[in-house]
């Protein structure tokens, strides 16, 4: 049976603000597993919860993994994107200051050990009704691209590369790292996509001699950047698409009740969806990952660009 040995970050002994760490081995290669930068969702925190079950019933552990499950603690606990300490956003901080704020000496513990690590897994939920998928720089960095297409969820999108995320920070470090997206929603735990999440990562672990038994071939395909589909009218949208599913330009994805159908103005792969709820011009609705050959054209740069603002009235 593998212990865990424990580490504990006291990052801000006034409210109770510290990092617990679980490291199962004690050898290279070491693998960083962090989660729940946001407390939107606690999806990636029981995955990892049940990926330290199962470490602990191993006999070894080839290596080491690193697992952080919650990251910022107090936004967890409040259910908050952002910290109420510092308002900041913990993933857009990286690679933080020892002696900044609350938040930025979060980042600046997280970048220590990930700095380190040789390969570090972020786990995020989605924030709508999603399928389960690799985020990561794949087109950028071959380093990133070979760690991508080892972890055994079918599709992997192109990363924005927006600086101060932890995986653009990492990778630009030359440390393999991805993003695994999952499915889940507020307060809630999606059991069937925690476990999945789990099994491509012990299949991971196995791939890399970290775990012993036999690993499973991964096939995956390699995607574009996500490409967002704002409602430019108000009203009940109700879905007629689910995640996982192939679109073609100008296809419907649903429709504002009593209004015009909303097309899809790409082609590619359902990434998330919004449920039936009520919209207003601007909002999100749909993300769509297009296919890799099409975005070698100026439509590559079209998530940077300034989305319409949700207006109310």
């Amino acid at each position: 049976m593998v212990k865990a040995i424990v580490d504990v970050v006291d990052i801000d002994p006034k409210t109770g603000t510290a990092l617990g760490l679980y490291t199962f081995g004690n050898e290279r290669p070491n693998v960083l597993i962090a989660s729940a930068m946001d407390g939107l969702s606690a999806s990636c925190v029981y995955s990892s919860y049940l990926l330290m079950k199962h470490l602990e019933s191993l006999g070894r552990v080839n290596g080491s993994v690193t697992l952080l499950p919650v990251a910022n603690p107090l936004a967890f606990r409040l259910g908050t994107r952002i910290s109420p300490l510092d308002s900041k956003d913990l993933d857009t901080l990286f690679p933080g200051s020892e002696h900044g704020t609350v938040s930025e000496r979060i980042a600046w513990e997280i970048w220590r050990k990930a700095s380190q690590a040789d390969y570090v897994i972020h786990l995020r939920t989605g924030h709508q009704a999603c399928v389960s998928h690799v985020e990561a720089m794949h087109r950028k960095y071959i380093h990133v691209r070979n760690l991508a297409s080892q972890i055994g969820l079918p599709l992997v999108v192109q990363s924005s590369g927006q600086r101060g995320a932890l995986t653009t920070e990492v990778a630009h470090e030359g440390i393999p790292v991805v993003t695994i997206e999952m499915r889940g929603e507020r307060s809630q735990v999606e059991p069937q996509a925690a476990v999945q999440v789990r099994e491509a990562i012990l299949n991971f672990l196995r791939i890399k001699g970290i775990l012993s038994g036999e690993s499973i071939e991964v096939s995956n395909t390699l995607a574009g950047r996500v490409q967002h589909i704002n409602v430019d009218t108000e009203g009940f949208f109700v879905p007629i698409v689910n995640p996982g599913e192939d679109v073609r330009r100008d296809e419907a994805i649903g429709q504002v009740q009593d209004k015009d159908p909303v097309l899809s103005p790409h082609e590619g792969t359902i990434i998330s969806v919004s449920k039936m709820n009520y919209v207003f011009e601007g909002d999100l609705i749909a993300r769509i990952a297009p296919p890799l050959v099409d975005q070698w054209t100026e439509k590559e740069h079209e998530e940077d660009r300034p989305k319409p603002i949700r207006r109310k009235w």
